[in-house]
This record gives structure tokens, C-alpha cells and sequence, in this order.
């Protein structure tokens, strides 16, 4: 028994120095470090090619598509403050896992997947911010002028039948307008709406925007997650709680 005991613990022993893997740190450690040193390199193309692509930004900025989308338009996505932040972080202090979400800086300037690829960027450079005010004012002389007073677009969709925009139009409120999907959004609204109210469906991400008329409810629900034939989103409209149209998104103009 004595020598079965010790040749169990001899074997034990011996793993303990040739398996990595019990002494190794975590995963979800050794991804951020990893991704913490090319950003501490500022090794621009390196940063690029962690990334997941499609990159989304704040609407109107268009989304990142590939490396060379990211390269052209660095100064607008990462700056000097934002590297050192990343460079000089702690792992155990700084990112936190977020379970299917990902891995998240800090309180979500940034995210990467479980293979450390960024996949959402919210944090704004100066140089950002300017490009983005600049292109939500041009947004706006190409607007009809009923609709040019607003805080930011949110999406501009096309079903079968319709153009549908919204806007916010404070901190807490969103503006609804729709046009048969032959009309351009320069011209006359066949309908606006006012006080419209955003709504998350759980942690996923989709969510869902609701403007009321009377007896009549306006839904516009947007699909982050879902199936590969799920639509970008849905227009519902129910009267007296019940649904009289859905349609599906058709072409995403602006936004998801």
C-alpha cells in the first residue's frame, strides 16, 4: 500500500511541472494581456487586425468593415488617452467578464470577445465627436423642414411599403415619421410622432421603440441578436391592441 501511495504521488508530482495547463492563468487573463500589450505597442495595423468586423459606431458615423476602414479612420476611434488608459491597466481592476457579452474595459469604453478581438468601441475622440456633429448637422438640411430639430438620428429604415425615421429628440423622448418608401426623406412626412419611448428586451441588446396616436400603437423593433434570417428589425402597428401590420426591415438606411 505504502508503495502504491508513493508512486501516486510521484506521478502527481511529475504532472504538476510537465502539464502548462495547471499552472497556467486563466484564459480570460491571458487574453487581456495579450491585448493589452499590442495596444501598449501602438502598433496601428496590429490593433486593426483585432478587431471584429463589422465594427459599429454612433449613428451617422458609418460602421468599420475591415482593416483598412480602421486605418483610415484611427484618429476618429482611439486617441492618445484612451491607449494609455488600456496600456497601463490591471486586469483583475480594470476588465471584467461579462459573461456571452464579452469582456469589457473599465465601465464599457470598449469590448472583446472570449479571443480577445474588439468587438464595440464607445469610447469618443475629440476628433470623433467633431466628424459626428458635423455629419448629424449635414443630416439635417437634407431632412424635410419639419423634421431638422433633433438631438440625434437613431435609424432610418425601408420596409415593402415605408420609410420610417427616428430621431431623439431629448435625453428620454425619440420622434417617429413615416413616407410611402418611394418618397425621399426631404419631403413632407405622412406622419409624425412625438414622445416616442425606448424599451431593452433583456441583456441581448434588442430592444424595441413605441409611439402612440390615440387607439393606435407604432413599434419598431430592433433585432441585435437573432437567428441568420432573423430581419435587422420589424415595423408592427396594433390598433386597440390588436396587430394590423408587420412588416419587415428591407434596407437599413441608417443605424441597425
Amino acid at each position: 500500500m505504502k508503495l502504491i501511495t508513493a508512486t501516486i504521488l510521484a506521478f502527481a508530482i511529475i504532472l504538476s511541472f510537465s502539464c502548462p495547463l495547471w499552472s497556467a492563468e486563466p484564459s480570460f487573463e491571458n487574453t487581456v494581456k495579450k491585448f493589452i500589450k499590442v495596444v501598449a505597442r501602438k502598433d496601428r495595423k496590429a490593433l486593426a487586425n483585432l478587431v471584429s468586423y463589422p465594427l459599429q459606431r454612433r449613428v451617422p458615423l458609418s460602421s468599420i468593415d475591415n482593416p483598412k476602414q480602421f486605418l483610415e479612420a484611427y484618429d476618429e476611434i482611439v486617441d492618445e488617452k484612451i491607449i494609455k488608459s488600456i496600456s497601463t491597466s490591471k486586469v483583475s481592476a480594470d476588465w471584467s467578464e461579462m459573461g456571452w457579452r464579452g469582456i469589457m474595459f473599465q465601465n464599457g469604453p470598449l469590448w472583446l470577445d472570449e479571443e480577445g478581438k474588439i468587438t464595440a468601441i464607445n469610447y469618443q475622440t475629440e476628433k470623433g465627436k467633431r466628424k459626428r456633429a458635423e455629419l448629424i448637422e449635414a443630416d439635417k438640411q437634407k431632412l424635410h423642414a419639419s423634421l431638422r430639430d433633433f438631438i440625434e438620428p437613431i435609424l432610418e429604415w425601408e420596409t415593402a411599403k415605408y420609410r420610417i425615421r427616428i430621431d431623439k429628440i431629448t435625453d428620454v423622448t425619440f420622434r417617429y415619421a413615416v413616407w410611402p418608401v418611394q418618397k425621399k426623406s426631404s419631403e413632407t412626412p405622412d406622419l409624425i410622432l412625438r414622445n416616442g419611448t425606448l424599451t431593452f428586451d433583456g441583456s441581448g441588446g434588442n430592444h424595441h421603440y413605441d409611439f402612440k396616436s390615440g387607439e393606435v400603437l407604432y413599434r419598431c423593433l430592433v433585432w441585435v441578436i437573432g437567428d441568420a434570417d432573423t430581419p435587422p428589425g420589424e415595423v408592427e402597428i396594433y390598433k386597440r391592441k390588436k396587430l394590423v401590420l408587420n412588416q419587415p426591415v428591407m434596407k437599413v438606411i441608417k443605424g441597425r
